[in-house]
């Protein structure tokens, strides 16, 4: 196993940054898994910076809020964004199995995808200006995109695939499982304890209301697709962002 080719590749697949070129060979996918949270600690890392700058120079709420609540698909490529866009589609034709997957696999955009997406940045620019005034939030936030990521290896591990095929089902077919779950509950761990550091409610707030959110979305992926898939992991990622945000929020106003 070659852990730098894996992180490589990961960093390709799920960010927009530029890497080098590496070969697709089984024992370079094994441990990209294990990556995967790095991405939430490189997004972390952009949106502190940016608070840090916003203050600076007195950028004002707004400026920040949009710059911050667009940035995670700056970086991402928008890659969980069109997964949590296909997935709204899917969900609100109400159909059968087969057609929530014929739906999920359709390159186009439906109207459902677009309304909830508004909703979605909404929400996650309204709660950003809460935040402003409050560098405990900012920082506990910033956490949370690692322990986001870290569930959605959990979810994607303890949920079987909606086919035996596609990108997301042959990185998990050639994934070191022992390994790989040993290092996630590392980094749900420090990215937990992270937050809890920063803003100890908001976050106790934000891993409830995730791990609820997960345990009910796995009984949808299986119930109404059959398995999760791709799309649907974007959309676990997405929405637990926004459940992180919320709460930190919340929690913080309410404190």
């Amino acid at each position: 196993m070659d852990p730098i080719r894996s992180l490589i590749i990961a960093l390709s697949m799920f960010t927009s940054i530029p890497m080098p070129s590496i070969e697709w060979k089984k024992e370079n996918m094994r441990l990209i898994f294990c990556w995967f949270p790095i991405i939430g600690a490189i997004l972390g890392l952009l949106e502190y910076l940016w608070y840090i700058a916003a203050r600076h120079f007195s950028l004002g709420v707004f400026i920040y809020s949009s710059v911050a609540a667009v940035l995670p698909v700056l970086l991402t490529g928008g890659i969980h964004t069109d997964g949590f866009m296909d997935t709204c589609d899917a969900l609100s034709s109400h159909g059968s199995k087969e057609k929530m997957q014929e739906i999920l696999a359709d390159p186009h955009t439906g109207a459902f995808a677009i309304i909830y997406t508004l909703v979605y940045f909404i929400l996650y620019f309204g709660a950003l200006t809460r935040l402003y005034e409050d560098s405990r939030g900012v920082l506990c936030l910033c956490c949370s995109y690692v322990f986001v990521r870290a569930m959605a290896v959990v979810f994607l591990m303890s949920t079987k695939f909606s086919k035996d095929e596609g990108l997301l089902y042959t990185l998990a077919e050639h994934n070191a499982t022992v390994v790989t779950s040993i290092i996630t509950v590392v980094w749900v761990m420090g990215s937990l304890s992270a937050m809890e550091y920063s803003y100890i409610v908001p976050a106790l707030m934000a891993m409830v209301a995730v791990i609820i959110f997960m345990l009910a979305f796995k009984k949808v992926t299986l119930n109404k697709f059959g398995g999760v898939s791709g799309d649907l992991a974007g959309f676990f990622i997405c929405v637990s962002e926004l459940i992180c945000l919320l709460a930190i929020a919340l929690g913080g106003a309410v404190l």
